[in-house]
């Protein structure tokens, strides 16, 4: 009995031995593992601590990267307007000859003089932005100096600010300020201060692509205007565009003043209208060309004279009354192949509805205008020009002018044209050489010549009567633009 009790408490006690040494094991085992999942997550934190220092790193390079595309994005807002300049300057020698004079009203004779080492300069800073798809910006900021008068005469025959070459101050304006909103591709609304200065007719003289979209026998004068440009798509190949505009010219008088806003209008200011229609010739080989009408009527067409104190007013803004204008314009370059440039201009102009009183009339008729009253008659003129390209630096050409009798159109002097011949009455002859020195500059050697035959040129007033006043004109300039 006492055998069999020792062997069950043997095996008890064995059992137990070995079940704490399987708690052993087990206490052993899940320590070990709870030592691995402890070092499992300490590796967890120090990745998690690494993960959270890249993530910082990250987070200021994606800052970074941000600031900077807010920077590119305020530069790139600051940039959308593009600008670009240019420079002239010229000195010129200019003999006028048997040009009629007055003492007293009434005339004296006729007198010689000359106009030399005559400096003028002109400065251009050009602007232009794409502020979306449909609207485009374009301005230009001017400004001209001359030294001493260039003109033929004291009256005020230019139709703008700035470019006047008869007086010796210089004037910041504004030559062009203007919206193209594109209300679909082919049809173009523009409003603003329009493109009107140096256009086709010019550009050979002045070494330049097309500056205006007004043809420079027809407008070559500053004004506002709203215009709808229309481009039919199945006329594309032969650029095609027509244009229908309704604008007012930009008036001034010798002392920079006009009349008083609350005066009556059609005393002050040109309604202008004016339609056109342009493409080009689809004759194969010919090379690039232009062909252009258009027609311009002003109403009220006011102007500002000066020595007529006799309207009570002190700035002397006279209503002459209507006016119009048509043009036809070709122009071709590189023709057929060749060096060869040219165009043809022919012009037409006539006044009508005269509103000038007969008591200006006999003041303007004792002041040597003849009858004094506006020229209500038919006026001609053609401008043909040539242009050989010996090389790209060395270019020659030649232009010549004939207007006639009653001949008048709006335009005015310019540093390239001081003594405007587009407003000759009788012939103008000019020839020059350009010299190109690079890309961005160049020379210009010029001689002209005018001869008119009938007098009271660039006047709209006052008849014509037979006269043999002649000038001659050379001129150096420089030219750089970028």
């Amino acid at each position: 009995m006492k055998t069999k009790f020792s062997v069950i408490l043997s095996a008890c006690l064995l059992s137990s031995s070995l079940l704490y040494a399987k708690a052993d094991d087990e206490i052993t085992r899940l320590q070990k593992q709870l030592a691995q999942i402890q070092k499992e997550i300490e590796q967890l934190k120090k990745e998690k601590e690494a993960q959270a220092k890249k993530n910082e790193e990250v987070r200021a390079e994606l800052d970074d990267l941000s600031d900077r595309a807010d920077a590119n994005e305020f530069q790139a807002a600051l940039s959308k307007v593009k600008f670009g300049l240019e420079f002239s300057t010229a000195v010129s020698n200019t003999n006028f000859n048997h040009i009629p004079y007055y003492t007293s009203n009434q005339f004296a004779g006729y007198k010689d003089y000359s106009v030399n080492n005559k400096w003028m300069m002109e400065l251009h800073l050009n602007m232009n932005a794409d502020i979306n798809d449909k609207t485009k910006f374009y301005g230009r900021l001017s400004m001209a100096k001359n030294w001493s008068q260039m003109g033929w005469s004291g009256l005020p025959y230019d139709l703008d600010a700035g470019r006047n070459t008869r007086t010796s101050g210089a004037v910041l304006y504004v030559d062009r300020a203007y919206l193209d909103y594109y209300i679909t591709p082919n049809l173009i609304a523009t409003i603003g201060r329009q493109p009107g200065t140096d256009g086709p007719g010019s550009n050979l003289r002045n070494n330049a692509l097309r500056q205006s979209t007004y043809p420079a026998l027809a407008i070559n004068a500053l004004g506002d205007a709203a215009v709808l440009t229309y481009k039919p798509e199945s006329l594309q190949e032969y650029k095609v565009a027509m244009r229908a505009a309704y604008g007012k010219t930009y008036q001034w008088d010798e002392e920079g003043r006009v009349r008083d806003w609350m005066a009556d209008q059609k005393n002050t200011d040109a309604n202008l209208y004016y339609g056109a229609i342009e493409g080009q010739l689809p004759i194969e080989g010919m090379g690039d060309n232009l062909w252009l009408f258009n027609i311009a009527y002003l109403s009220d067409f006011a102007l500002p004279l000066t020595g007529t104190s006799v309207l009570g007013y002190d700035d002397e803004v006279v209503n002459l009354g209507d006016l119009t204008i048509a043009n036809l314009h070709f122009e071709n370059y590189k023709a057929f192949g060749t060096n060869f440039n040219y165009f043809v201009s022919l012009g037409y102009s006539r006044g009508s509805n005269n509103q000038l009183s007969s008591t200006l009339s006999a003041v303007l008729g004792s002041q040597g205008y003849g009858n004094g009253k506006f020229n209500e008659e038919d006026g001609y003129a053609v401008h043909v020009g040539g242009r050989y390209d010996f090389t790209q630096a060395l270019k020659v050409g030649y232009e010549f002018f004939w207007g006639s009798r009653y001949w008048y159109t709006m335009s005015r002097p310019s540093i390239n044209d001081p003594l405007n011949i587009r407003m000759t009455r009788g012939t103008a002859h000019d020839v020059y050489v350009i010299y190109q020195l690079d890309r961005y500059q160049f020379l210009r050697l010029s001689y002209t010549n005018i001869q008119n035959k009938w007098s009271n040129r660039a006047l709209p007033f006052g008849g014509a009567k037979k006269e043999k006043s002649r000038a001659d004109n050379i001129m150096l300039m420089y030219n750089v633009k970028f």
